[in-house]
């Protein structure tokens, strides 16, 4: 990857955004990390002190009117324009169609679609300027944490993975609108990960550690960290576009 490049990482407080931020910044990019808890992101820019990149904090929330482009034009006033966007920030939510509590049905699309498609929106539109600046010498690359419930229907975890079935359409156009700009539009798709998603969300812990038995060893945010960095450190031509990793012994 070139170490020069700047990245704007959402949800970056913890988990799979936090591990791509830390890992960007090990490897000399320079990374705008937000996320709503801003103890948490100060901890981290601490943590990457040394690194040879660096981590900014900048805490907000995705849901916020015009956060994404707050977020690009404060990358490019701390050092240049960015050239990476990974929209990571989400909330998962327990639960079937009949038995999910659908007073978090629209917080959880809030979140999971309206935000994503805004950061989508504003992070295309400010790559595609200036790869009309520079005719498109420079890749630029857009990274959506999607997941493998968006891609297999489950009727344990409908009202989640349709937001993921959304989010998946909406990269996968956005990819045909903007790669003749040589802007990247690349989703990851993991599969079970051990991180804090699950506590925060509100699934059954019994119901995970059960999961862990028969799939693990499960994924490890740095695990996902590693294949973003992959992905974005490609050649210009080249385009991994739709990633999925899973544990080894995860079947579906």
């Amino acid at each position: 990857m070139d170490e020069k490049r700047v990245a704007v990482v959402t949800g970056a407080s913890s988990g799979i955004g936090r591990a791509i931020a830390a890992r960007f910044a090990r490897q000399g990019v320079r990374v705008l990390a937000t996320g709503r808890d801003g103890r948490r992101l100060a901890d981290l820019a601490a943590e990457s002190d040394q690194a040879p990149g660096a981590v900014r904090p900048f805490p907000g929330d995705v849901t916020t009117p015009g956060h994404a482009r707050e977020l690009l034009a404060a990358a490019a006033a701390e050092w240049e324009a960015a050239s990476i966007f990974v929209a990571c920030a989400g909330h998962g939510l327990p639960g079937t169609v009949l038995g999910s509590d659908p007073t978090r049905w629209e917080r959880l699309i809030e979140v999971n679609v309206l935000a994503v498609l805004h950061q989508l929106r504003d992070a295309a539109a400010e790559f595609v300027r200036q790869a009309e600046l520079d005719g498109g010498r420079r890749v630029r690359d857009i990274v959506v944490i999607g997941s493998t419930v968006g891609r297999q229907v489950s009727a344990a975890n409908p009202v989640y993975g349709s937001t993921k079935f959304a989010v998946h359409s909406l990269v996968e156009a956005l990819r045909q609108e903007v790669c003749a700009h040589n802007v990247r539009v690349t989703l990851i798709e993991p599969g079970f990960v051990r991180s804090g998603f699950q506590d925060a969300a509100g699934y059954d812990s019994a119901w995970f550690e059960a999961v862990a038995a028969e799939s693990g060893p499960l994924l490890t945010p740095e695990d996902v960290a590693s294949v973003v960095e992959f992905a974005v450190g490609r050649p210009t031509h080249v385009h991994l576009d739709d990633i999925r990793l899973r544990p080894t012994r995860q079947k579906v």
